[in-house]
């Protein structure tokens, strides 16, 4: 008895066998795949480059509440290791989107002041060392983000 065949084109026996061999899909699985394949294969690649952005601006969108929330309960990046190899991937793992920063300054502003040089030798020295290194990164000064949350405040 002949093995049923879930689709109504039957395929190059030969190549099929090998596809299944080598994938491990079912004939209707293969089947699916070279439909798909046909399919982004003849899309507009500027349908393909938008979906991709969307699918990008949704990752961005999701790790940004992740970092938000975790930042807002004081949790900061990691010391930067002794190992100079890495200084760059160390600074960068540091260094927020601007308007995430500055969202970040102003709820820390809250809770402290942290443009007051005299708290960067006290308990928050982690946090004090990540908002410099992302006001070096941006070329803000202290002075700066008094006057951001000077503005904020006063609106």
């Amino acid at each position: 008895m002949r093995p049923k065949v879930d689709f109504h084109i039957k395929a190059d026996k030969a190549k099929a066998d090998k596809a299944k061999e080598l994938s491990g899909l079912t004939n209707r699985e293969l089947y699916e795949l070279g439909c798909q394949i046909a399919i982004e294969q003849n899309r507009n690649v500027l349908d393909t480059e938008i979906l991709e952005l969307h699918d990008a601006m949704d990752k961005v969108n999701e790790l940004t509440a992740s970092i938000r929330s975790r930042l807002k309960d004081k949790e900061v990046p990691t010391r930067p290791s002794d190992n100079a190899d890495n200084e760059e991937e160390e600074l960068r793992r540091n260094i927020l989107p601007l308007d995430l920063f500055k969202e970040m300054v102003l709820y820390y502003m809250d809770d402290f002041d942290i443009t007051d040089l005299q708290e960067l030798s006290s308990k928050n020295k982690e946090i004090f060392r990540f908002v410099l290194i992302n006001l070096a990164h941006y070329e803000m000064s202290m002075e700066d983000v008094n006057q951001l949350y000077a503005d904020i405040n006063s609106e």
